[in-house]
């Protein structure tokens, strides 16, 4: 997973509105250039019929890396205007990982990759080849996101790599390191050994 392709830099701010642990782009510019052109956030229907794009939290706190998005404390103008140490304190409160998280996706949008959420259960994100159309293609890769202090248990790698395997996508379990470097490692077959297992060479597992 190398590549050194940068996206290019946003300049025009849109405002958002937040709601718990989510915000809403209404602004039809928004949603053109956000979703379709840098394949952010899920567009649905509100409850008047129109278009709008709800943001989740990594998505949020990338756009205020590129300075695109404005959000006020309590969606009022006349409290704070959140920086990006003031929202990524805010969605924390509902998921403590939010930052090791967001290093990862980051990184990857970085590299050029499309990024979208990914199953649950320890899935958290879905990467697509260069090029891809991620509302028509399958994504190439599913993130299993392990950190420091939340060791990993072998049934659970078990899972995601059965997940990875049944819907044909490669496993990737990432990780940060204490430089808050991004650290990935491919999963191309697990298998739990037991006792009785004949086999005792442990070169042969990868």
């Amino acid at each position: 997973m190398t590549m050194d392709l940068s996206e290019k830099t946003e300049k025009v701010q849109l405002e958002g509105i937040i709601e718990g642990d989510k915000v809403i782009i209404t602004d039809k510019k928004g949603i053109e250039e956000f979703h379709h052109t840098s394949f952010i956030g899920t567009i649905e229907i509100d409850n008047k019929g129109q278009e709008i794009l709800t943001l989740n939290p990594i998505e949020v706190l990338l756009l205020f890396e590129r300075n695109r998005i404005l959000l006020w404390e309590s969606n009022d103008k006349n409290k704070l205007l959140y920086d990006f140490e003031n929202i990524l304190t805010y969605f924390t409160q509902f998921d403590e990982r939010l930052w090791h998280k967001y290093i990862i996706y980051s990184d990857l949008r970085k590299r050029g990759y499309i990024v979208r959420t990914g199953y649950g259960d320890g899935i958290d994100f879905r990467v697509y080849k260069r090029g891809a159309d991620f509302e028509k293609d399958s994504a190439k890769f599913l993130i299993f996101p392990v950190f420091e202090g939340n060791p990993i248990e072998l049934r659970d790698l078990d899972k995601m790599s059965r997940v990875a395997m049944s819907s044909r996508k490669d496993l990737i379990v990432a990780t940060v390191d204490r430089l808050s470097k991004p650290i990935y490692y491919s999963v191309k077959k697990f298998q739990i050994l037991n006792k009785e297992d004949n086999n005792d060479d442990l070169d042969n597992v990868r």
